[in-house]
């Protein structure tokens, strides 16, 4: 009854002008204080105290247009209340102004006057506008890139608990940009963020005890973290849990678990645990052997560019296995494999040239692939190769000699 009271009297007193009193209902019905929360009233009362001047009310209500929380969604309108805040030098709303011109939000898209804004903002100590600012830094935005710029506005936010970035401090460290390379400052800082339940570094603290950098190496520690990132839907940890359940690192070997996290990762279109559940399948692995289930994966995976994936699915049109027996197919599979550097695929784009599978023969062609397979210890091109050079003549086994060297320094040796 009292609460009751209370918040009569001030809106009483609110609807009199009085501001202290609109900021206070504002905050009630905002956070749901002695009242069900009411973020339409929220609106309604940090509105009227934006136009009383208050650059809290302003910068407020100006978040409420741009997410339209409680009020219509009007990113014009957040823009206007953001710019009036700012005048204030309320760094909220110069962390706003900052992002809505980095994304182009109501305004022309202006890398440097986001930079600008965010800069205002950090300096006056708002974390999330220090980690943008370090993000501007670190990929030269508004400004020229500067990794040691970008360390220390991230290290600002960081020690503010802000997860981002603490998780890319961690990530700094851990590959010695913009400072030392520090394994056990990288384990540290992801910690940090990973105890803030950021699934991101969790995953990165994961891989830290898989490897052993920073810490005694400790599958059961990386399967703790790995799951705890992959149960919030991160598709790398889901990937990386359902490969320690296939190759029983830190846990019990478990195909069926394993296929269920590599799935979920999967089906958020992670190229590598696609690849995966098609050799699952390809292989019969807790499941019944299915060719066709595996080149669906694999093509998937394939289509993202996975050379594996590619060479896979070029064997399987090279058997008709899974589906109907194409060289052309095949042929188109395993190039695209070789030119992302596929040793065994370099090996069978040389072998089909020489044979004329797939693809018209050209003997020179044939050389040339199976001269980057042989250069990179693929154990039947060497052979393969000696034999095409018999179908040469010296001039032709010149031309052929310089296109594989040619092609090596594109392609070679896992390129």
């Amino acid at each position: 009854m009292d609460g009751m009271i209370k918040i009569s009297q001030l809106i009483g007193r609110a609807e009199k002008g009085d501001l202290t009193a609109q900021l206070t209902l504002a905050n009630i019905y905002d956070n749901g204080v002695e009242v069900e929360q009411d973020y339409g009233l929220a609106a309604k009362w940090f509105l009227k105290a934006a136009w009383l001047g208050s650059a809290k009310a302003q910068s407020k209500i100006g978040e409420m247009y741009l997410h339209g929380s409680g009020i219509g969604k009007n990113i014009k309108k957040a823009v206007y209340w953001f710019r009036r805040a700012a005048t204030q030098n309320d760094a909220g709303s110069l962390a706003n102004l900052g992002w809505c011109y980095q994304n182009g939000l109501s305004v022309r898209q202006d890398f440097r006057k986001a930079f600008k804004y965010y800069q205002k903002a950090a300096k006056l100590g708002h974390s999330g506008a220090q980690y943008n600012l370090g993000f501007m830094y670190a990929n030269g935005y508004g400004a020229l890139r500067d990794d040691l710029a970008a360390f220390n506005w991230y290290l600002q936010a960081a020690h503010q608990d802000n997860r981002k970035a603490q998780l890319n401090i961690g990530l700094m460290h851990a590959h010695g940009v913009g400072t030392e390379k520090n394994d056990i400052e990288a384990v540290e800082w992801f910690r940090k963020a990973a105890e803030q339940g950021y699934g991101k570094a969790q995953y990165n603290l994961a891989l830290m005890y898989a490897k052993g950098r920073g810490v005694p190496k400790d599958y059961r520690e990386a399967v703790k973290w790995h799951r705890l990132a992959a149960e919030q839907g991160y598709f790398r940890a889901q990937y990386f849990l359902g490969l320690l359940y296939l190759h029983a690192r830190g846990v019990e070997q478990d195909y069926s678990e394993a296929l269920d996290w590599l799935l979920k990762s999967s089906e958020q279109g992670y190229r590598k645990a696609q690849y995966e559940v098609g050799k699952i399948y390809a292989n019969g692995l807790g499941v019944p052997a299915d060719t066709r289930e595996a080149a669906m994966w694999f093509r998937f995976a394939a289509e993202q560019d996975h050379p594996k994936a590619q060479y896979r699915l070029g064997n399987l049109y090279t058997k008709g296995l899974g589906l109907e027996q194409n060289d052309t197919l095949a042929f188109r599979w395993y190039l695209k494999s070789a030119k992302h550097g596929h040793i065994p695929a370099q090996y069978y784009v040389g072998v089909m040239y020489n044979k004329g599978m797939g693809v018209e023969q050209d003997l020179v062609k044939a050389y040339s692939w199976l001269y980057v397979a042989a250069a990179a210890d693929e154990p039947h091109a060497k052979l393969a190769l000696r034999r095409a050079a018999k179908k040469l003549n010296q001039p032709e086994l010149t031309e052929a000699t310089r296109a594989g060297e040619r092609l090596y320094s594109k392609y070679g040796k896992g390129h």
